[in-house]
């Protein structure tokens, strides 16, 4: 091995020594506990459809400058203050309403709350630049105390619910828990979207390259039409890892092993429009002039951009998405815990995000999405490797939430690191010019 190899090898392992140690620990783990591979994809694709929306929505605002937004535990909020005025309309109004319908509602509820919320939590950041993920952790916090007193005040007390179901006994506060399950009285939001198609593993990968290449013929010929390359780089490996998948699917022995995987294709086709948003918005002007932001704030209001405008523009988007999420994620839970159901929100999408590589600068669709197999990979075996390994199945979950907490202690770590060293090259440049002119 040459030297240089050996640098790009030792690059390559330092740029990405995140996701290379979790994928060695996730390897290690699976060996450890035990698992079935049927059992791990199968809560894999589960966890991977309820949870990548709330992931995805952390992107833009870490492109606008503004870090790792902590205050998607608002829109989370704006989703559950919707699903339970809904749940009260299904069990009083209207009962026979398709789940699908009422999952639409759910949607067009939280999204006026979520803007709002979203525009509060920009404006607030706006007024502490170089401080926002502090200030959307404490603001996370904030928010649950006014939440709190929302559920177990104002609901029953101030504002009269006249369904008593969804209330406490006295009539005054919310249920600990409501289950979202359909009767056969009233439809319910359980897996009002899963429910919609679900395929085995097998035809999910067909579908997934019949997909692939529709996209890859529409990218060509509008190409073509405005003469300009369309397909990068990164889609081609996209494609020849579907197209892999596509050959595996026809192989009997994996038909056999995956006939009990079933995949919601629609929340899929969810995310996949969702990321495909991403991308597209970015390349708008408005996409554009958030990069700007991101990369330099000075230099971006310099240009004529209004960079508080912006900002407040990123959070919104990132907080009605994680609404949306929120959605996603308790209709394929089941079971709304009213009180509590928000509050790991931002710790895991956050998580998941920094341990595909991503950072308080930088992240990307790729990285979230590596984030979430990785992460999620973990969570599913750590219990019983802890049970193997240490005779308690505690010491997996204790490890998971070292996990959780460490990615993002490390991340914040070398982001400080990092404005530090920025800042004395800051003042070391200027020193150092000065005594250069004056030895000349």
């Amino acid at each position: 091995m040459t030297k240089s190899t050996a640098r790009k090898i030792t690059s390559f392992l330092f740029a990405y020594k995140v996701p290379v140690l979790f994928i060695l620990l996730s390897i290690g783990g699976i060996l450890v506990s035990g698992q079935s591979l049927n059992f791990i994809l199968m809560e894999l694709a589960s966890r991977f459809g309820r949870d990548t929306f709330l992931v995805l929505a952390l992107i833009i605002p870490v492109v606008s400058g503004m870090g790792l937004n902590f205050s998607i535990v608002v829109g989370a909020m704006a989703a559950q203050i919707a699903i339970f005025w809904v749940m009260h309309l299904l069990q009083t109004v209207i009962p026979t309403c398709p789940p699908v319908l009422a999952f639409l509602l759910c949607v067009l509820i939280s999204t006026p709350i979520a803007s709002l919320f979203g525009y509060l939590a920009g404006k607030l950041f706006n007024m502490m630049k170089g401080a926002e993920m502090i200030g959307g952790l404490i603001l996370g916090y904030f928010s649950d105390g006014l939440y709190q007193l929302l559920f177990l005040f104002i609901f029953g007390g101030l504002i009269p619910i006249a369904n008593k179901t969804l209330m406490i006994a006295t009539g005054i506060g919310v249920k600990n828990t409501i289950d979202l399950s359909s009767t056969k009285k009233v439809n319910g939001l359980k897996y009002a979207i899963d429910n919609i198609w679900k395929v085995p593993l097998t035809e999910f990968l067909q579908l997934v390259f019949a997909g692939v290449v529709l996209y890859a013929i529409g990218a060509f010929l509008y190409g073509k039409i405005k003469n300009r390359k369309v397909l990068s780089g990164r889609f081609w490996i996209l494609f020849g890892i579907s197209a892999i998948l596509f050959g595996v699917s026809f192989i009997p022995a994996f038909i056999q092993f995956s006939m009990i995987i079933s995949i919601p294709v629609v929340t899929y086709m969810l995310i996949a429009v969702f990321c495909l948003f991403i991308q597209w918005f970015l390349k708008t002007r408005l996409g554009q002039n958030m990069r700007a932001v991101g990369q330099n704030k000075v230099v971006a209001n310099a240009a004529g951009i209004n960079v508080d405008k912006v900002r407040i523009i990123s959070i919104i988007i990132s907080t009605v998405m994680a609404a949306f999420g929120q959605l996603i994620y308790l209709q394929n839970i089941g079971v709304f815990t009213t009180y509590g159901a928000h509050k790991n929100v931002a710790l895991y999408s956050i998580a998941a995000l920094l341990v595909g590589g991503a950072s308080v600068y930088k992240a990307t669709i790729g990285q979230a999405i590596l984030g979430i197999i990785l992460f999620h990979i973990l969570f599913i075996v750590s219990p019983l490797a802890g049970q193997t390994l240490m005779n308690d199945a505690m010491i997996g979950e204790y490890f998971r939430v070292f996990i959780c907490y460490g990615v993002i202690a490390m991340s914040l770590a070398m982001h400080a690191w990092t404005m530090k060293n920025t800042k004395e090259k800051k003042v070391i440049e200027p020193i150092a010019l000065e005594s250069e002119v004056k030895d000349n």
